[in-house]
């Protein structure tokens, strides 16, 4: 395939049929391409927590855990760069998303200051969303103090969306099992467990669409759990140096990389670390309790063979273990039939079960509402009440920087409350691509006090001016309502929105969702 391509660039006597033939040879050629595990280069484990620095106030509060909850998404990124802006030793970050923009680059920018200063850099991406970034990652990479990882990654690289896609085809069972998993952890002091990716609209920095997304940074012993957890998924066979798969030569340039981290400008320039005082603020603030770490396993053999379901096994678990109340808080809500059957047994034992997820107007993915659609009567039936955020919840200006009267909220959150004692918050969506296809990684936490602020919080989502309820009437017919009534059509979608979802609710795609 390569040879066919060289060609195609430099023979300027290929005619061109002969140029099309080639060129479709070398699309078909081009999934026969494969990415190959790496079983036997030496493990890179975490450095051990650093003691100076910004955490020199901590050591008091070593011995227990403290969970600080990131309900603001400016907030979340406030302390996020700040972390970084002090980090001393060591930066480890996971992510599913990491965009190119205003919050991209200034956390990209952070961590090649941070490496500058001699601290050990570890990123480990997941593949889907990386089909633009490989030139920066691979410049990057050069820094002798920064390593990125591509989990599962395909083996063509280029932008040809027709190669990629074609490379997908022929090993979609491997390819389709991504990695979502969110975590960041600073000087083997500080992590942030929870929903957003590295992207505006995660902390709210768009000016048209911005999630209401939530997290938790956390202090103490957990902090250790979390970083095995990292090491875990970056010591994996399938998470492959990014150096292994893009050449030198299409890397950008040191001057190329400056040009694109100076042109981070805006309010996040304001910030500047915090203090050892603040830090100790902070998590006296916070709530202690005890937690679990729940992480999926990464893949050994092959992605289509490892499946990830310990988090989907914990997660019915701890619902069936539910005395009295339930709230699920889901961006993509569809349930598997074990997560269905684990609701209706906890209604049936009397559980208040709320499920609080997207509506129509708010969600960003029509066929994933197609999907959770067709599950709304049964969940009724049962007796779970739904609960779909407004697209204009009167809660925007919480969430939004920027944007205007006219921008649209969607729900991006991750998280359950189990009777007033725990909660559940990590990277995992309930559905099935979450439950059964990616891997996940949460944090359950019991504490009564997390769970009490917590409560509180989602008080305000629940409100009629940020919520429509949805209810059955006359066995079969649903009603949304609202401050001014109730509606029996989506609301506020339009007509070609009900269209879309309607059209994805007939393919046969559920399980993919």
């Amino acid at each position: 395939m390569c040879m066919i391509v060289r060609m195609l660039k430099s023979d300027s006597g290929i005619n061109r049929t002969a140029g099309a033939c080639l060129l479709t040879f070398s699309l078909l050629l081009s999934a026969c391409v494969t990415v190959a595990p790496q079983r036997d280069r030496p493990a890179d484990l975490a450095l051990e927590p650093e003691p100076a620095g910004q955490w020199h106030n901590l050591e008091g509060l070593d011995h227990h855990n403290s969970f600080v909850p990131m309900n603001k998404g400016s907030t979340a990124l406030d302390w996020r760069l700040r972390a970084l802006r002090g980090a001393g030793r060591s930066i480890d970050l996971q992510t599913f998303i990491w965009e190119d923009d205003l919050s991209g680059r200034s956390l990209t920018r952070e961590i090649l200051a941070a490496a500058d200063r001699g601290v050990k850099v570890r990123v480990i991406l997941d593949d889907a969303f990386l089909t633009h970034g490989d030139p920066v990652l691979r410049a990057l990479s050069e820094h002798p103090l920064i390593s990125y990882r591509v989990y599962n990654p395909l083996a063509y690289r280029a932008e040809n969306p027709a190669l990629r896609g074609l490379e997908s085809l022929e090993e979609f069972s491997r390819i389709n099992h991504r990695m979502h998993n969110k975590l960041l952890l600073v000087d083997g002091r500080v992590a942030v467990v929870g929903g957003r990716n590295q992207a505006d609209e995660y902390f709210g920095y768009r000016d048209d669409h911005n999630f209401r997304d939530f997290e938790l940074i956390i202090h103490g012993p957990f902090v250790a759990e979390l970083s095995g957890a990292f090491d875990l998924y970056w010591n994996d066979p399938w998470s492959i140096p990014v150096e292994d798969l893009v050449d030198a030569e299409l890397r950008m340039s040191s001057a190329e990389v400056e040009a694109w981290l100076d042109g981070v400008t805006g309010q996040l320039e304001k910030s500047g670390p915090a203090s050892a005082e603040d830090w100790l603020a902070l998590f006296e603030s916070g709530h202690r309790g005890t937690v679990e770490l729940i992480v999926d396993s990464p893949a050994d053999d092959s992605p289509a063979i490892d499946l990830p379901v310990q988090l989907a096994n914990a997660y019915i678990k701890r619902i069936d273990s539910t005395q009295r109340d339930l709230l699920l808080v889901s961006a993509y809500f569809i349930p598997t039939t074990a997560l269905t059957e684990a609701i209706e047994r906890a209604v049936a034992r009397g559980v208040r079960v709320r499920i609080l997820t997207n509506s129509l107007g708010s969600n960003n993915h029509i066929a994933a509402h197609a999907a959770y659609a067709l599950h709304r009567p049964a969940l009724l039936q049962a007796g779970a009440e739904l609960y779909e955020l407004r697209a204009d919840a009167s809660t925007r200006a919480l969430y939004t920087v920027n944007g205007g009267s006219d921008d649209i909220l969607g729900l991006h959150a991750k998280l359950a409350l189990f009777d007033d004692c725990c909660l559940l918050v990590g990277s995992s969506n309930l559905d099935p691509r979450s439950l059964r296809l990616n891997t996940e990684i949460a944090a359950l936490v019991d504490s009564p006090g997390l769970n009490s602020h917590l409560r509180e919080l989602l008080a305000v989502d629940l409100l009629p001016a940020n919520a429509w309820q949805v209810k059955l009437k006359d066995a079969n017919v649903l009603v949304w309502t609202g401050p001014d009534g109730e509606e029996q059509t989506t609301p506020p979608a339009s007509f070609i929105m009900r269209a879309e979802s309607w059209f994805f609710g007939l393919l046969p795609i559920e399980d993919q969702m």
